[in-house]
């Protein structure tokens, strides 16, 4: 749940990746990887035949929760899937371990089964993943978020603030005498337990299902950016909200 600026007039990547992680396993389970947007040539039928050439259409099958946005999503898909083959393949096979568990937890809570590919968004499913604003763990929820939907965290501090720790630190000279005292147990943080995480995760989309009106796209992009700006952005383009 990184804060950055959202534009109403260009939908971020992730929501187009999004996309094509749910075509990309829909497209596993039927036992293919081909590339179907490349020209494919055909044996002449006889020596004094020349060879024919013919461009299949992309098998490209949209499911019914995101039909409607094919035409704009379709272009970044083929690319992405050019460019980053081996990371879809890599994706996808450490997503059989993730995504059955994230999906029945998704269902209890009665949210489309395609938001578990925020899984593979947000932290390539590295629950110890920490980003630069502060988010940690499997779904990266925010220390803020954290607290809100009761989970037990460390809090992070902001990159500027660890930087004027260190420094401090740094400048001090007066030597410490060394104490023996006890370890304390580090703190455990619920954002890198997988069920707990996902658990608040499910909730939080909940309650954007509720706040978005059940758009899919909206709540998908209030998970990266924050609903304020969602909001704002709808108030720009004149879009309700509910």
């Amino acid at each position: 749940m990184i804060k950055q600026i959202y534009s109403p007039f260009k939908v971020s990547k992730s929501v187009w990746i999004l996309f094509f992680m749910v075509i990309l396993a829909q497209s596993v389970k039927a036992g293919s990887f081909a590339d179907t947007t490349k020209k494919r040539l055909l044996a002449a039928a006889s020596a004094k035949d020349n060879a024919g050439v013919i461009t299949l259409e992309p098998n490209v099958v949209f499911p019914d929760v995101l039909t409607g946005n094919e035409k704009e999503a379709l272009l970044y898909i083929e690319k992405f899937s050019e460019n980053r083959r081996a990371y879809l393949i890599r994706t996808y096979t450490r997503s059989k371990k993730y995504f059955p568990k994230a999906t029945a937890i998704l269902k209890k809570h009665n949210l489309p089964q395609e938001l578990k590919v925020l899984l593979a968004l947000e932290s390539a499913f590295n629950g110890n993943a920490v980003s630069k604003a502060g988010a940690v763990g499997y779904w990266q929820i925010m220390d803020e978020v954290a607290k809100e939907y009761g989970l037990k965290y460390v809090a992070q501090q902001k990159k500027e603030e660890k930087k004027k720790a260190e420094k401090k630190k740094s400048e001090k000279t007066t030597p410490v005498a060394k104490t023996t005292t006890k370890k304390t147990p580090t703190p455990k943080d619920e954002r890198k337990n997988f069920n707990k995480s996902t658990y608040a995760a499910a909730r939080y989309l909940k309650d954007r299902s509720r706040n978005l009106d059940n758009n899919l796209l909206l709540m998908v992009a209030s998970y990266n950016c924050g609903v304020g700006n969602v909001w704002n952005a709808m108030k720009k383009t004149g879009k309700s909200r509910s």
